[in-house]
């Protein structure tokens, strides 16, 4: 209850206590993500939800602009990241650690001690999904992925003004944006020479992402004569 009340309220307080060797007081960083995780997983299951329709549904205003060999390949790649649904959040969070690390790397903390409040934050936020998922589960709404996202990104600027105090707020939060930014666009450059190596190799691959097969379905109104 602690660490939900403390890193709800003030996120980088609790990462500074944990670095400077308050480790009784709160549940660990990595610990409390991966419970996160799990209890998002098992929530998932208990309600009866089928997570990949849910992640959909949550991201139909881009969904609904894409042709069906997109929303195929879409498909596949939700249906992977939730097979290896641990693993993808891990990774997602190490690169966010690493470009952290390299734009604060004035505050004096090293690599390890800069993923302290990543792993909070991280899985403090999954608490959104969560809610989304059992508001979901009852109404049929899902958030959309924009809001969850905006929201998340405010929650880590929040915790970088609180835990970085040795810059001004507006260049922490400045930094901060340019960060997130930047280290999903490198694990997008990852994932994109995937892709492109898939599109390369595969031909049926090539066919499901070809622009010409993925123009969006568009209803026209007979014109009256």
């Amino acid at each position: 209850p602690r660490t939900l009340k403390d890193l709800t309220l003030s996120p980088g307080r609790v990462a500074r206590e944990y670095i400077t060797g308050n480790r009784v007081k709160y549940y660990g960083p990595v610990g409390y993500f991966f419970l996160m995780v799990t209890l998002f997983l098992l929530i998932a299951s208990l309600l009866g939800i089928d997570i990949i329709e849910f992640t959909m549904k949550s991201s139909a205003e881009i969904t609904e602009q894409q042709g069906e060999g997109q929303r195929e390949f879409n498909m596949m790649v939700n249906q992977w990241v939730n097979d290896n649904f641990r693993l993808v959040s891990f990774i997602t969070a190490l690169f966010v650690v690493f470009f952290t690390w390299l734009f604060f790397s004035k505050s004096g903390y090293n690599i390890i001690e800069t993923s302290v409040l990543i792993f909070f934050v991280n899985g403090h936020t999954m608490w959104l999904s969560i809610f989304s998922m059992m508001m979901y589960s009852v109404t049929g709404y899902a958030v959309p992925f924009s809001i969850t996202l905006i929201v998340q990104i405010l929650f880590l600027l929040f915790a970088f003004s609180n835990l970085y105090s040795y810059q001004k707020k507006w260049k922490v939060v400045v930094k901060g944006l340019l960060l997130y930014i930047t280290s999903y666009i490198a694990m997008m450059f990852i994932v994109g020479v995937y892709i492109f190596y898939l599109a390369y190799t595969d031909k049926t691959f090539l066919e499901k992402i070809r622009p010409a097969n993925n123009k969006p379905k568009v209803e026209q109104t007979p014109v009256a004569k």
